[in-house]
């Protein structure tokens, strides 16, 4: 009898257990949830009523949202529970100046190369050369290996409450990553609820409005695992190649983030030492919902302060342009009046005075080159730029030397030498 009991107690479980294989997590609703009629609220069920934009790639549909007005464009990337209105606040508050994108990650996409395609054919579809880049935790993370795949098309990046490229979360995770796909969605779904009330909700001083809306994201267990996979998708960057190190970059982080832990903070900071950094003070993982007024306040500080790189390499283009067309106004509008050329002839240094390279420019009149910029550094108001000159006979490179005064930008000094 007693057999027959723990038997039918057997079946029951596992009867239970498959069952439970079969019921979907359920998705909490916002307005339900939240009952405050405040504007983050109504512009939350106004965003959401928008149409949006779908495109199929390799027979997966790509669902996102296109607005707003502007010559420049940002690019908002969501993090891994995230869709593309979790940037609500941040487009409305963007739209009257700027073209804005955000996308929702499919759930079929699992790898970095999946998503920057899907990325870069919207960006196709929208007619989108130049953007600037906003993304958070997952996003972030994708933010990295687009500047590494594309850097000559983003204008400036924002890495927010996100991590480099490294080995810890997968280590740290791998138990947990090997047992998660043998379990139902459901369950799945109560680790993650029981995780936004413990951690995450207190973390961002147990803000309502996220406490309602982190709820109602929707969920499913191929996205969890999928998107698991890509922020564990290993990939190299070397921030200090002059395309990549050019692109203005700034750093937003929680000095309590409980998802992304302290030696992840310390070491995207360290992989972007000329990055700007601005930390939240115990506002948890998700400022940029909590705390939507100041994130879009250092976002818009950072869109608007100029890029010295960009700046520093007009001067350097119309240098390049001057020497190949002989065109002596322009060259006396990048030298400083006292600049000086230095070189080394027969073993010995030569100093050449601006008004003695001005006769030779002269004098040698226009000269076919493929020119380039090698490489770049800025400190406060001063620039060394390493560039190139390809004639078809010969090559020369040159150290260039710049101050930021009054006058802006101006080279002070070139040292140069012909290489073949």
């Amino acid at each position: 009898m007693i057999k027959k009991i723990i038997k039918y107690i057997l079946l029951t479980l596992l009867l239970l257990l498959i069952i439970s294989y079969f019921i979907p997590s359920s998705k909490v609703d916002f307005f339900k949830e939240y009952t405050q009629k405040d504007q983050a609220s109504k512009s939350l069920k106004e965003f959401q009523s928008r149409k949006l934009k779908t495109i199929k790639i390799d027979d997966v549909n790509w669902n996102y949202y296109s607005g707003g007005k502007g010559n420049k464009t940002i690019l908002f990337a969501h993090g891994m529970g995230g869709a593309y209105d979790l940037w609500w606040q941040q487009i409305n508050a963007f739209e009257n100046n700027y073209k804005v994108i955000s996308y929702s990650l499919p759930e079929e996409i699992n790898n970095l190369e999946q998503t920057s395609k899907g990325i870069l054919q919207i960006l196709e579809t929208e007619k989108v050369n130049t953007f600037y880049l906003v993304g958070t935790s997952m996003g972030g993370y994708i933010s990295q290996y687009l500047i590494k795949k594309i850097p000559n098309r983003i204008e400036k990046v924002v890495f927010g409450n996100t991590f480099p490229p490294n080995d810890l979360i997968l280590k740290k995770n791998k138990k947990k990553s090997a047992i998660i796909p043998l379990l139902p969605e459901i369950l799945i779904s109560k680790f993650g609820e029981k995780k936004l009330k413990k951690e995450l909700i207190p973390a961002a001083k147990n803000s309502k409005l996220l406490a309602a809306f982190l709820p109602s994201l929707p969920f499913s267990k191929t996205q969890f695992i999928n998107r698991y996979a890509v922020v564990t998708d290993k990939f190299t960057i070397n921030p200090s190649i002059n395309v990549i190190k050019r692109i203005p970059k700034l750093i937003i982080e929680s000095d309590n983030d409980p998802l992304v832990e302290y030696t992840l903070r310390e070491e995207i900071k360290q992989l972007y030492p000329s990055a700007n950094v601005f930390t939240f003070n115990k506002e948890g993982h998700f400022p940029y919902i909590n705390v939507a007024a100041t994130y879009n306040k250092v976002l818009e500080e950072f869109f608007n302060k100029k890029n010295e790189f960009s700046e520093v390499e007009k001067i350097i283009q119309n240098y390049f342009d001057g020497r190949k067309n002989a065109n002596l106004s322009l060259l006396r509008n990048v030298f400083s009046e006292e600049a000086k050329l230095y070189t080394v002839k027969d073993g010995k240094e030569l100093v050449i005075t601006l008004k003695e390279y001005f006769t030779k420019v002269k004098t040698d009149g226009v000269k076919e080159a493929k020119t380039s910029i090698l490489s770049g550094n800025i400190t406060n108001n001063i620039a060394n730029f390493k560039t190139e000159f390809v004639y078809v006979d010969k090559t020369y490179q040159d150290y260039l030397t710049l101050l930021k005064t009054d006058k802006g930008w101006k080279i002070i000094t070139k040292t140069f030498t012909k290489i073949k």
